[in-house]
């Protein structure tokens, strides 16, 4: 559940449904309530039925013409990132929420213009609202200024700088989430013997996010000790052991933990260790032969650097302890490890480029 929950929340329909259902409970309001202050300005206000389908008519026509051309340009943006970056960076992209607000609003004008050419196409059209056709007017300007914002932000996202930064600080904010818990983070001797219970899933997938804090709280209310088996962004098999407890849970107490947990399909973007995968993966593919981009390689380079000493900032532990006695054992990859796995594989590739070489070499030497 928490999965599926998660995975609407993020999803790039999520704002643009919201938005779009809020314009066509905006146009359904004015059907059933019209609203005739603007008969006071005779001016601007708009009554006849033959103005008012040409304007939604044009609005329709317009605003159309514009989320195609939006779309043409994000499936550009989109081919550029899996052709010279890596595919894996797509989610960072398409969960921007600025373009989930752009694409809502002119969604949300379709959706208000048809609702509100319906009015116009009955009987009933003498009481449409006189405010109806101005604020479709107004709906059009705002898609237009939002228009042109879009094209400067897509113009912004395929500059490699722009696509290696959301990277870097989308794992940047996953390590700093893990700095807030460091003065609970400790080392201390597990007893094998005491965990007497476990939670599976019938599912298969990645570990994608685990409620840390919720958890913690079930710990401290239950006295309960959680040991987390897998490492966060693991793959899980079906009914594979992924959490267990140092008392029997039952029904409900279950329940609640499996929803601190989440199993997914996809690849989880705030796991530490995913984002300097993906930083590796774009210093890589830019050095191959078929993108010869070096210049991408040290800007990845650059960033992994930087990540690293935010990353040391982390001591070695195996749990985190709360002030009020809650418990989670869990780990992450050592430092030392996954700078060895890092460094090696870039080095692997890079060892044929004589200036990717050395700034290897230097970043090493950087993070002694």
């Amino acid at each position: 559940m928490l999965a599926l929950i998660k995975r609407i929340y993020t999803s790039i329909s999520f704002i643009t449904v919201l938005i779009a259902l809020g314009y066509g409970l905006v146009a359904i309001l004015l059907v059933l309530f019209p609203i005739h202050f603007l008969d006071d300005f005779p001016r601007i206000a708009i009554t006849d039925p033959d103005s008012i389908k040409f304007i939604l008519s044009f609005t329709i026509g317009g605003i159309f013409t514009l989320t195609v051309f939006s779309y043409t340009m994000v499936m550009n943006v989109l081919n550029r990132s899996i052709s010279n970056y890596s595919p894996r960076l797509i989610p960072l992209i398409l969960h921007e929420r600025h373009h989930q607000v752009i694409l809502g609003a002119s969604s949300g004008t379709i959706v208000y213009s048809l609702i509100m050419s319906v009015q116009v196409a009955s009987d009933n059209s003498e009481k449409l609202s006189s405010f109806a056709a101005p604020l479709a007017i107004l709906m059009v300007v705002i898609c237009v200024f939002l228009f042109i914002y879009f094209i400067h932000s897509v113009s912004q996202s395929i500059h490699v700088n722009y696509v290696v930064h959301r990277s870097y600080k989308n794992t940047k904010q996953s390590i700093e989430t893990l700095l807030k818990l460091k003065d609970g983070l400790n080392s201390s001797k597990e007893d094998k013997k005491e965990w007497v219970d476990s939670i599976a899933f019938e599912t298969c997938g990645y570990l994608n996010y685990v409620r840390i804090n919720k958890l913690i709280a079930l710990s401290e209310k239950h006295k309960i000790d959680f040991k987390l088996e897998k490492q966060m962004g693991s793959f899980l098999q079906i009914n594979e052991k992924v959490l267990s407890a140092s008392s029997k849970l039952n029904d409900d107490l279950r329940n609640k933990v499996k929803r601190c947990l989440s199993v997914d399909r996809s690849e989880p973007m705030d796991v530490v260790e995913i984002g300097f995968k993906h930083l590796v993966e774009v210093a890589i593919k830019a050095s191959s032969p078929a993108i010869n981009d070096p210049g991408t390689s040290l800007i990845a380079v650059d960033y992994l650097v930087q990540l690293f000493i935010l990353r040391k900032q982390i001591p070695n532990f195996n749990n985190y302890t709360s002030p009020n006695g809650g418990r989670l054992f869990f780990e992450m990859i050592p430092e030392e490890t996954l700078k060895s796995y890092v460094f090696k594989e870039m080095e692997n590739y890079m060892n044929n480029d004589p200036v990717l070489t050395e700034k290897l070499q230097l970043s090493k030497a950087i993070l002694q």
